[in-house]
């Protein structure tokens, strides 16, 4: 699936990218090693975020973009 990244996403990925990096170094402060904790975040994410956001975004996508909820959906 293609990602699509908007002009403020920069600042976002910004903003993500200082506070992992703070939680790695945290980390490794507390004799964690770098690999250790960058890999570990990675099964957190692959366990917990990855998969439910693309199914999540996948069934954004197959909605219409004129489509009117009657609320009898279900």
């Amino acid at each position: 699936m293609s990602q699509s990244w908007h002009a403020d996403d920069d600042e976002l990925v910004g903003v993500i990218t200082e506070k992992l990096t703070a939680l790695i170094r945290e980390l490794e402060d507390a004799d964690w090693g770098a690999d250790d904790v960058v890999f570990a975040i990675e099964d957190v994410l692959n366990k917990n975020w990855l998969e439910k956001s693309r199914a999540l975004r996948a069934a954004r996508e197959t909605v219409p973009d004129n489509f009117v909820s009657d609320g009898n959906e279900g």
